[in-house]
């Protein structure tokens, strides 16, 4: 047996082993009050990294289920608002429908009607201020999009959440044709001679008028009775007589869509051809460029081309400015008309503030929803009528054809918010809540990978823990021991 009192090999080995198993019983306390089996980089670089890779993508996950709920919120919010708006155009349409019944309708009942109406716009515009989620207001054109037009009988109409804040300057509007109406001009006059035995027929809207000559009529009764029936069957036409007795017909709407057919039985009276169905002169759509860009026409409105840089979705209107056509007229008062004209007409300024919502994790990835305006004067803007309202502020229903075009701008208003209405409703279930769904079950199977790297299994850290304790008090007892070898060297000395 070998004996040594300068290096004593054995209680180093102990030594060793004791700090190797001390060490180790440390860690196995760490991982089980921290849960973690990675508690610093030199547990493992390469899971750690995994891991909080992880961990961020999964903070940014809940914050988008977090967002995503936030925005549910505000969409419902704004649905309440807007529910509240159908109502009341929902209730003006009905009186318009009250005040276009002429027969029963007095000139009190139509003022009491109209009153309402006035009412109910204010309403609208009072709904358009105050409906706000926290401090934001939805439905005021400050959520959405929103234009203005500079040029006489230019009017901004509508927009999408691709076209771009313009300049400061505006987008320029140049037409290079001007939108006309479909037209039939005789060139035979109504006289005594002929009007026996003559009858006109119009067809219109998928409307008949025929009206014939009586043997007591003369070209001015006839033109009445002709004037009288295609008013009463709300043909959208109107029909004139010149003082040489000829007919001209025209169309209410502008554009190629919007003709008519017609046939009299003497040739030249309507119909090149007695008795022969001839059609209107075709109108033509307005056409032109809006900011230098592309753009389609139809009837008195311009839109600039999907694909175009700075202007597509825009959508404007060009009727062209007023002037004094006659200094009096039958009333004694001036007589004024809308001329268009070519060349640059005016501008438009145009407001982009589409909501942008972070619905996902990614940065660069977001989802752009326009709120509508419920203002009055942003409605409807795009209906051509007989009356000349422009939008859902103008319509009065003291006349006849003022109840019946107020309706029409009503109808259109309804159109338009419940389109906003279905396309917020697809966004809340389609985007929101599909995300909100989606991205749950992505957080629960990213955690489950990220605890599967990181955290510690308890039972087999308990396991290493127990057999740790125990190295550790074998360790000890044997450097205890090995501390004793030593002192065997007194014993040979003695």
């Amino acid at each position: 047996m070998t004996l040594r009192i300068n290096n004593n090999i054995p209680a180093m080995r102990s030594l060793r082993n004791l700090a190797e198993t001390n060490e180790k019983l440390a860690q196995s306390l760490e991982r089980l009050s921290s849960g973690f089996k990675i508690n610093k980089g030199a547990d493992s670089p390469a899971g750690l990294l995994v891991s909080e890779q992880m961990r961020a993508q999964l903070a940014g996950l809940n914050q988008a289920i977090a967002n995503s709920e936030l925005d549910n919120t505000m969409i419902q919010t704004t649905e309440g608002a807007l529910t509240e708006v159908n109502n009341l155009l929902i209730r003006m349409r009905a009186l318009a429908l009250q005040a276009a019944n002429e027969g029963a309708s007095d000139a009190s009942t139509l003022d009491a009607a109209q009153m309402e109406i006035d009412n109910g716009l204010q309403s609208l515009a009072r709904i358009a201020q105050t409906a706000q989620f926290g401090k934001r207001k939805l439905l005021d054109g400050s959520t959405g999009l929103s234009g203005e037009a500079q040029g006489g009988g230019l009017t901004y109409i509508s927009a999408t959440v691709d076209t771009n804040t313009s300049p400061i300057e505006g987008y320029v509007v140049d037409v290079t044709q001007i939108p006309t109406r479909a037209y039939i001009q005789g060139d035979t006059g109504i006289t005594e001679s002929n009007i026996q035995g003559l009858d006109v027929t119009f067809f219109a809207g998928g409307k008949t008028v025929k009206v014939r000559a009586a043997d007591d009529d003369t070209p001015l009764t006839f033109f009445g009775k002709l004037q009288t029936q295609v008013t009463e069957a709300k043909l959208p036409i109107n029909v004139s007589m010149d003082e040489d007795g000829v007919l001209f017909a025209v169309h209410h709407e502008f554009g190629s869509k919007a003709g008519f057919q017609a046939v009299s039985s003497i040739p030249g009276v309507l119909s090149e051809q007695g008795g022969v169905v001839q059609a209107a002169i075709e109108g033509q759509d307005i056409q032109g460029t809006i900011a230098g860009e592309a753009a389609i026409g139809e009837g008195q409105f311009l839109t600039s081309l999907s694909g175009n840089e700075n202007t597509q979705g825009l959508k404007v209107r060009y009727s062209g400015p007023m002037e004094m056509v006659q200094e009096a007229g039958p009333d004694g008062m001036p007589v004024y008309e809308r001329r268009p004209t070519v060349g640059e007409v005016g501008t438009v300024n145009v407001a982009n503030n589409a909501l942008r919502f972070q619905i996902v994790p990614d940065a660069s990835e977001k989802t752009e929803v326009a709120l509508p305006t419920v203002t009055p004067q942003f409605l409807s803007r795009s209906v051509e009528n007989s009356s000349g309202f422009y939008n859902l502020a103008d319509i009065n229903v003291r006349t006849a054809q003022g109840a019946a075009d107020t309706i029409k701008l009503i109808d259109s208003a309804i159109n338009e918010l419940n389109f906003t209405r279905g396309r917020l409703g697809a966004f809340q279930r389609n985007e929101v809540e599909r995300n909100i769904a989606t991205l749950r079950v992505t957080v629960e199977n990213l955690t489950a990978a990220e605890s599967t790297i990181r955290d510690s299994n308890l039972a087999e850290e308990v396991t290493e823990s127990t057999k740790n304790r125990i190295k550790l008090q074998t360790t000890m007892a044997a450097l205890a021991q090995a501390n004793q070898l030593p002192s065997f060297v007194i014993d040979l000395l003695r």
